[in-house]
């Protein structure tokens, strides 16, 4: 079994990968290689952000499917470098960009599920602990630091998004609402 996407052969890995991210989270992320290239994992996020947008196009709202993966990459992209910054100037972290971005790309598993009532939120706070996770591993951390890690890394896109014209959660909360009726 790989230790990660690969596309030679792509519905069994992505399936096995995906499993492993979201039952042995920690087992993963400590055979994840932490070099490769950002291929392999960009396209098991952008699987998972996939998955979630056929549930847009099917169900509504058709216009989140496209934002939802622009989004996605784009923060999960910016995220990394955030974290990266964040993990090596303040707490002395090991990783770089590259580490940095494999640990976010394969803590999106959960996304794919993030269509679900109900389920959505749960999904986005597993995400979370699995990133907690991916940065303990990449940066050499405890859990601690990759918490407060993350911690400043969403106070920072916070800040950012805020500076920039809005919240930058606005497309995620818009969505939940429109599905539970409370838009």
């Amino acid at each position: 079994m790989h230790n990660e996407f690969q596309t030679d052969d792509f519905a069994r890995s992505f399936g096995n990968v995906w499993k492993r991210v979201i039952t042995e989270p920690r087992a993963f992320f400590q055979e994840m290689p932490v070099t490769g290239g950002l291929l392999n994992p960009l396209l098991f996020l952008l699987i998972c952000l996939a998955i979630n947008a056929v549930v847009f196009l099917i169900f509504g709202p058709r216009h989140f499917a496209v934002r939802f993966i622009i989004a996605g990459v784009i923060k999960s992209f910016v995220g990394a470098a955030i974290f990266m910054v964040i993990a090596r100037q303040i707490f002395a972290g090991g990783g770089d960009y590259e580490a940095t971005f494999r640990a976010v790309a394969y803590s999106a598993a959960p996304i794919a599920l993030f269509w679900l009532p109900l389920v959505g939120p749960l999904t986005a706070l597993y995400a979370l602990f699995l990133t907690f996770v991916g940065l303990e591993r990449v940066h050499g951390f405890d859990a601690v630091k990759s918490v407060l890690t993350v911690a400043l890394a969403v106070l920072v896109a916070v800040v950012v998004g805020l500076v920039l014209g809005g919240p930058w959660w606005w497309p995620i909360y818009a969505h939940h609402a429109y599905m539970h009726g409370c838009a």
